[in-house]
């Protein structure tokens, strides 16, 4: 005769939901975190093209060429091979302000001939806190 014996192999379909739903939730919170490092990480680009334009503006006024430190250090994605904006492909950095500035743009201001200003700004376009760098004669 044929037996009825429950058979104690495999898995319900309650223990298969809730391992997916233990998954789902896993890989949410994964995403969030990977997407926060990510916007981190061009803030950190940004801040290093501030530096290298902070750097090339210090060589350029021990050089002694003042009136020419705002034409080189102007720059766009193109003339700019080694710097990019992480947040867009346009300007990296400039010395003509425009009204909001864009997101990970390198801002030079001048007050006088020999005090230069390098400013960066993150993802959401706004100054980024607490990052400002000089550079004077």
């Amino acid at each position: 005769m044929y037996s009825f014996r429950k058979s104690k192999k495999g898995f319900t379909l309650i223990e298969l939901m809730v391992v997916v739903a233990i998954i789902g939730v896993l890989s949410l919170l994964g995403l969030r975190l990977y997407t926060g490092q990510q916007d981190k990480a061009k803030e950190a680009i940004v801040k290093a093209n501030a530096s290298t334009v902070h750097t090339l503006i210090q060589a350029e006024l021990a050089d002694g060429a003042i009136s020419d430190v705002l034409d080189e250090i102007d720059c766009t994605a193109t003339s700019c091979a080694n710097m990019q904006n992480p947040f867009e492909n346009n300007i990296v950095a400039t010395a003509t302000p425009t009204a909001g500035e864009a997101a990970g743009v390198v801002l030079i201001t001048a007050s006088g001939t020999s005090t230069f200003t390098v400013e960066a700004y993150d993802a959401k376009g706004s100054l980024m806190s607490n990052f400002k760098l000089r550079a004077q004669r």
